[in-house]
């Protein structure tokens, strides 16, 4: 059935009423999804660049984030992924983290089990790390390096961990705009 009707005196007469309806109708349709998607979604808060966070058994604090190649860092032994150039529109930042066991039963820190959030594109791991897997005593503290490689980009990025536990990066690392 067309827009457009022929009525008995031969005058065109358009169909208004339909061709108002069906985008107001679609327009609607996006509104509703949309509107379902954002009063939906998760929001993750992250703990503020310096802030002390609770993570299991204890705090982490984030003490440093630094770009490699503003200060030449290399950790004390040769590490391959790191003696290769990072990729294009990437750097390489060390992280340090201050991890302190509050709990009786101490802090079960793996410092290999922490991503970076916020990229989009999965969860970069550490490319090194300068603690291994450990479970610190009540009242025990490390001081803890990790190194990865980001988007050059002026971007939120969160360190979080399995159980959920999010240091917000700050974006005073990234060297471009």
């Amino acid at each position: 059935m067309s827009a457009i009707n022929v009525s008995t005196d031969g005058r065109v007469k358009t169909d208004r009423r339909r061709v108002i309806v069906v985008p107001l109708a679609l327009v609607a349709l996006l509104g509703l999804a949309f509107g379902y998607l954002f009063l939906t979604a998760e929001v993750k808060t992250s703990t503020p660049l310096g802030a002390s966070a609770e993570v299991e058994g204890g705090v982490a604090s984030i003490t440093g984030v630094i770009p490699l190649e503003s200060d030449g860092w290399l950790p004390p032994s040769p590490v391959a992924t790191l003696q290769k150039d990072p990729q294009e529109g990437a750097h390489r930042v060390r992280i340090q983290v201050q991890f302190t066991a509050l709990d009786k039963t101490g802090l079960p820190l793996d410092p290999e089990g922490f991503f970076v959030d916020g990229l989009g594109s999965g969860m970069p791991g550490p490319l090194w790390t300068s603690s291994s897997s450990t479970t610190l005593a009540q009242g025990e503290s490390v001081n803890t390096t990790m190194v990865f490689e980001l988007p050059d980009k002026a971007i939120a990025l969160v360190l979080e961990d399995a159980a959920g536990s999010r240091l917000s990066l700050g974006v005073e690392h990234h060297t471009a705009g």
